[in-house]
């Protein structure tokens, strides 16, 4: 029985009620709909979790450990926050694949460290920059279960995808029709599009290999924009300008949701954009995230974590 004939047979059961008992029955399942709903709910994210924790472990059997793909280049920032990242003091660690348990046991296997040594021999160390181009798992389901609204019949569309990290996470969090991950390296598109076969996601996820300044056409239609430190490492500034002036000229669809880490304004700034963000999007407000009844979703996030996290509207 489908969904419309469901409501046809549930119309007719009501009819066959006694007026009288019409309204307490209404109450009864009102409040046997409710505990349904939340257990089918709390099922659905155990599931959800379940699939994602299936996909961090094969994508870190299939990925170096600083998930660099070998056709890729890495840019060191000449400009804002990040151009101070000293190659030799930083580290690569995709928090997508390892979260912060992870890293402590490879730490403890002497696989990983989180310090360099500031005098070798001494015990005088720093502690080494982790760089991470993903989301973390928490950042993701807090922004397909909490930060976004209902994306039924919607098109989410995530730029600079790699490991397909938001994609998947769109696909167990979100009932979003339409899934595609606009990304230039063929490494991280064939890496993809085995984890999309593998636990059949073909149905709503898409890959595109493609420099996303050639895809107009969705970025016009898309309903969800999703940038996640998307361009800083991964292209010189000149480039950068270019990408974000076709941004702005394209993305234009009023009401367009746009997912961003860091906001726009600091990812501008670094490279000194004339782009005026309050003529293109406006901020939409978040809740405190310390305050919201279902916080215990995201517990093993920092609360930095998700307020890198910014959520625009384009006017």
């Amino acid at each position: 029985m489908d969904f419309e004939q469901s409501v046809v047979s549930f119309k007719t059961f009501l009819e066959q009620i006694k007026q009288e008992h019409v309204l307490p029955f209404l109450h009864w399942v009102r409040d046997k709909a409710d505990d349904y709903l939340q257990n089918t709910a709390e099922t659905y994210k155990d599931n959800a979790d379940t699939i994602l924790n299936s996909i961090q472990e094969d994508l870190r059997n299939s990925l170096p450990m600083n998930a660099i793909s070998s056709t890729e280049t890495i840019y060191i920032p000449t400009s804002g926050p990040n151009a101070d990242c000293d190659p030799q003091k930083a580290v690569h660690v995709d928090a997508f694949l390892y979260d912060d348990e992870i890293i402590d046991e490879l730490c403890e296997k002497g696989q990983m460290s989180r310090n360099y040594c500031k005098e070798c021999g001494s015990h005088k160390t720093k502690p080494l920059t982790f760089l991470s181009h993903s989301a973390s798992a928490n950042q993701i389901k807090y922004i397909f279960t909490y930060l976004l609204p209902d994306l039924t019949g919607k098109t989410v569309l995530d730029v600079g995808s790699r490991t397909g990290a938001v994609l998947y996470g769109a696909y167990v969090y979100s009932q979003a029709s339409s899934i595609v991950g606009v990304e230039m390296d063929s490494s991280f598109c064939q890496l993809q599009n085995i984890i999309v076969q593998k636990y059949k996601m073909e149905d709503r996820v898409k890959v595109i290999q493609s420099d996303i300044q050639q895809q107009a056409e969705l970025l016009q239609s898309c309903d969800v924009m999703v940038l996640n430190n998307v361009f800083e490492f991964f292209m010189p500034v000149e480039e950068q300008f270019k990408i974000w002036k076709f941004l702005r000229q394209t993305l234009c669809k009023k009401d367009t949701l746009i997912v961003t880490v860091p906001s726009l304004e600091k990812s501008l700034s670094s490279i000194q954009s004339d782009i005026d963000v309050h003529h293109w999007v406006r901020e939409v407000d978040i809740p405190d995230k310390l305050s919201m009844g279902n916080i215990a979703l995201y517990k093993t996030s920092e609360e930095s974590d998700l307020e890198a996290i910014h959520l625009y509207q384009v006017l």
